[in-house]
């Protein structure tokens, strides 16, 4: 048993979706047949249950890069194969909107910091790309549930007051990121290193380019999207 996620490997599913906020887990949960409630122990909430008859866990993994990494390790630790993440992000494209959903098909991230971590050789970096495979799926699926769905390269970053969503947004931009967030690329990463299969798929709440422009006033109706897109999520991961 792991050390945070207090759950043996036959209480989590080796298909898992996961989300940073834990009440967005148990939200999600309603998706699922029969969802038990499997750890609470640090807010890492995992709820394991069917979906279409196949055994799937939804995981929270908290906020940035040490906290998810740490529970991506611990469920490479119990037979986990095949994560998702569900996030949201902040756009850096002006035509990319509130609302939107963005497929990550590789994340840069600065050097060092908890990736580094993992990759003390030093005369590399680690790629941090998706498995090609499951990230279609995810992007056909979402597209197919009607959402508004663009793809490409996104930042992630471990901090999110960040100087680089300030002074120097216009280089992030320039070098053709569609958004940023916090979490991904150490997703993509240890997924390489510890031979499970990611995607990521993220929701708009803001816009970056425009001043965090913030506009959802709606909880009602992000909750909608998320349940909208976790359905689809779901559905590309359970399949074969």
């Amino acid at each position: 048993m792991p050390m945070h996620i207090k759950a043996d490997a036959k209480d989590i599913a080796k298909n898992v979706l996961t989300v940073g906020n834990p009440e967005r887990a148990k939200l999600l949960s309603a998706l699922i047949e029969n969802p038990r409630l499997v750890n609470t122990n640090r807010e890492f909430y995992v709820y394991t249950g069917l979906y279409k008859g196949v055994p799937v866990s939804i995981v929270a993994h908290g906020i940035g890069a040490a906290s998810a990494t740490l529970v991506f390790d611990e469920l490479s630790q119990v037979g986990v194969k095949k994560i998702v993440r569900l996030g949201t992000s902040g756009a850096l494209r002006d035509e990319i909107n509130v609302g939107d959903f963005v497929v990550s098909t590789g994340a840069s991230y600065l050097p060092g910091g908890t990736i580094g971590e993992y990759v003390t050789e030093g005369f590399f970096v680690l790629a941090a790309v998706p498995d090609l495979v499951l990230t279609k799926k995810v992007l056909d699926s979402l597209s197919r549930a009607g959402l508004r769905v663009h793809y490409g390269p996104t930042f992630s970053n471990d901090l999110f007051y960040s100087k680089y969503y300030s002074d120097e947004i216009k280089i992030l931009t320039k070098h053709g990121f569609l958004c940023a967030e916090m979490e991904c690329a150490s997703l993509m990463a240890l997924s390489q290193i510890k031979r499970m299969r990611s995607a990521c798929a993220l929701l708009i709440v803001d816009n970056i380019v425009r001043g965090r422009d913030r506009t959802w006033t709606d909880e009602e109706e992000l909750e909608k999207l998320i349940m909208k897109a976790g359905s689809a999520v779901l559905d590309a991961l359970v399949e074969d």
